[in-house]
């Protein structure tokens, strides 16, 4: 039986998120922003990792975190291979994850003040690369269910996704940071492979990817 291509992008998703997945060598451009973030007049055109900083976002003006829920935008629909409830439990525990290991690193708060980052982010979109469809060819996450096999030859269609990325200033709401990242999944292919997708099954990978999480993010905010 076909695997449903969903399953790979409900893991691939928070790999990618989290840094383990490769950014894709393929370009990005305006027509492929999903409306998340507040302003994409500064990134840059043309990448597959497209970041801009403002130049006030320094060690020495910030010194920790505030990090919103991550969700995905749009919501995806469940699959046979990932039904909603472990969509949900995929979210609710790589953010508890993120959070733990970026404690270790940086202080992180539950609410604004002087000095701290407020970090939003979301898997905003997924695109195929196969036959008859054209490289990077974006999807709402809604649709990702649709895609599946190349009927003429069985093949898999490789999976990408895309993830925005938000800093601002916490208390004035000044808008520091943004990053939109095109990742691939082919890391977790073995894992999402299995017929059906549980929380248990990926836990081990989620816990090993959050601690690779934000590896730049020293950059920026001072760590402990």
């Amino acid at each position: 039986m076909k695997k449903s291509i969903a399953g790979k992008v409900g893991i691939a998703v928070i790999a990618a998120m989290l840094g383990g997945c490769a950014s894709s060598p393929s370009q990005t451009d305006a027509t492929q922003d999903s409306g998340f973030l507040r302003d994409y007049s500064n990134l840059p055109l043309g990448r597959s990792v497209r970041t801009w900083v403002s130049p006030k976002l320094t060690p020495t003006n910030y010194n920790a975190i505030l990090l919103d829920p991550l969700v995905f935008y749009p919501e995806p629909r469940p699959s046979p291979q990932v039904s909603a409830e472990t969509l949900q439990q995929i979210l609710a525990y790589s953010n508890e994850t993120l959070k733990r290991s970026l404690g270790q690193r940086f202080r992180v708060v539950d609410r604004p003040g002087p000095g701290v980052l407020r970090l939003r982010a979301a898997f905003t979109s997924v695109a195929a690369q196969g036959e008859g469809l054209k490289p990077y060819q974006y999807v709402p996450m809604a649709f990702v269910a649709t895609m599946a096999l190349r009927s003429t030859t069985g093949t898999p269609q490789e999976a990408y996704v895309v993830i925005e990325v938000e800093g601002t200033d916490s208390v004035t709401g000044e808008l520091l940071g943004q990053r939109v990242r095109v990742g691939t999944g082919e890391r977790l292919a073995k894992v999402a492979d299995q017929k059906v997708i549980t929380l248990d099954t990926i836990k081990p990978l989620l816990d090993e990817l959050a601690n690779g999480a934000f590896p730049e993010l020293s950059q920026y905010v001072r760590p402990k």
